[in-house]
């Protein structure tokens, strides 16, 4: 092997010395304590308004995204039956509801985007954000530009 390389080494973990309790996972209804965790694995702690932030940004996201599969798919089905039959009131505005939440839920987004990159001691991967910032400002130019 050349200095330097890692092949053929195992990651070791590193154990605290404190000791753990165990629990009774059948008769405490699989309650878990605090010591059961592995300190090791946990990245770090993040603040409250970071979490609540982050939170937000994701379910806006995915509404986002989910808004615009819906004016998608509910614009297509309103041409297919145009061409068919008169169409009710109902389902012509449907697209249109759509897009008013894509509209709001992108603003949302956004704007959780930018604080969860402020508030967060350890940042989203940049392609999330990225992608995120994408499907929101879709959702919120969709809202904005179209009739």
């Amino acid at each position: 092997m050349r200095p330097g390389s890692t092949r053929g080494t195992r990651p070791h973990r590193h154990r605290s010395d404190a000791p753990r309790v165990k629990s009774d996972r059948g008769s405490a209804g699989g309650k878990v304590s605090e010591q059961d965790h592995d300190p090791a694995l946990m990245l770090g702690s993040e603040t409250r308004a970071a979490e609540a932030v982050t939170v937000l940004w994701v379910l806006s996201t995915l509404a986002t995204f989910a808004s615009l599969i819906g004016t998608l798919t509910f614009a297509m089905i309103n041409a297919f039956l145009e061409k068919q039959e008169e169409t009710s009131s109902a389902l012509e505005m449907l697209p249109q509801w759509f897009i008013m939440v894509g509209a709001i839920t992108g603003f949302c987004g956004l704007l959780a985007n930018f604080l969860t990159t402020r508030l967060r001691n350890h940042q989203a991967p940049y392609v999330v954000k990225l992608l995120s910032g994408m499907v929101c400002g879709l959702g919120l130019a969709v809202g904005l530009f179209v009739k």
